[in-house]
């Protein structure tokens, strides 16, 4: 069975603390890959949906010192109910105080994965990736970023990029799919992160887990981008937001063999729009 559709049989609930600016698009994203997003943001609240949930995930980008209290007693609890929790360490990069944050979630509390862009991970590790605010210039070897955050910091690592990576286990894969037009869309990166955490829990495979989220991201946005109203950022967010509950609810199936994702889709292969 492929991870997708072992995702949409356990429909996992994915609690999301995130970013302000993407809630409502992050939400929907992962409602259309088939898992249950909750958007908690109190204690007791997490306390009582963490028990049930699959995956949970910390964006930092709505940073605060409530904030930073809020996700240290997220993972607490996370960890008490073994919950797999994703790290998106938006912009530590570009300040000290994020990084400071980052830092001590890294350190101090249980994580399954962390996804970041090359800026990001670089900052984790000590080095030096241009940055400013949550963009980063792209590096030289991707696949070698990502496979010294894993191995210094010992947590799988996605590191995306114009080329993607995924490091496990001293192990490192390049993930060569996607659009140019998603980093041009505030939120396609938060949502990642959220997909992400929908996945890393499915099974022990984490390299697999990972694989199929991104790829599965990424073939979607490649088909969002070869529609013909897909000119500019705006309506590539529109088609890309229908693509998804197009693709993964109903008319498609994915499939996972010899290392790659295969993404069928009818009416796409007829050359019909959305």
């Amino acid at each position: 069975m492929s991870n997708l559709r072992l995702l949409k049989e356990k429909n996992p609930l994915v609690i999301c603390i995130t970013n302000d600016v993407v809630k409502n698009f992050t939400a929907n994203g992962l409602v259309a890959l088939g898992a249950s997003p909750a958007m908690s943001e109190y204690k007791k609240d997490l306390v009582d949906l963490l028990r049930y949930a699959g995956g949970l995930l910390i964006n930092i980008g709505t940073l605060t010192d409530e904030n930073w209290k809020l996700y240290q007693d997220a993972l607490k609890i996370a960890e008490e109910y073994n919950v797999p929790a994703v790290l998106d360490p938006v912009a530590c990069g570009a300040g000290e105080y994020r990084k400071k944050v980052a830092q001590d979630l890294i350190t101090n509390y249980k994580l399954s994965a962390i996804r970041g862009n090359a800026g990001e991970i670089a900052a984790l590790i000590g080095g030096d990736v241009a940055s400013k605010g949550v963009d980063s210039a792209t590096v030289e070897d991707i696949g070698a970023l990502a496979l010294k955050a894993n191995k210094e910091l010992n947590i799988p690592i996605v590191v995306t990029g114009e080329i993607d990576a995924i490091a496990v286990d001293g192990k490192v894969k390049l993930i060569k799919n996607g659009s140019a037009m998603m980093p041009k869309v505030i939120g396609t990166g938060c949502l990642l992160g959220a997909v992400v955490a929908s996945f890393v829990g499915l099974n022990n495979d984490m390299m697999k887990n990972l694989e199929t989220a991104m790829l599965a991201y990424n073939i979607a946005g490649e088909i969002a981008e070869k529609q013909p109203r897909a000119t500019l950022p705006g309506t590539f967010k529109e088609e890309l937001s229908k693509l998804w509950s197009f693709l993964f609810q109903k008319r498609s199936r994915v499939f996972t063999g010899g290392g790659k994702v295969a993404l069928l889709c009818k009416r796409f292969r007829k050359g019909s729009g959305l």
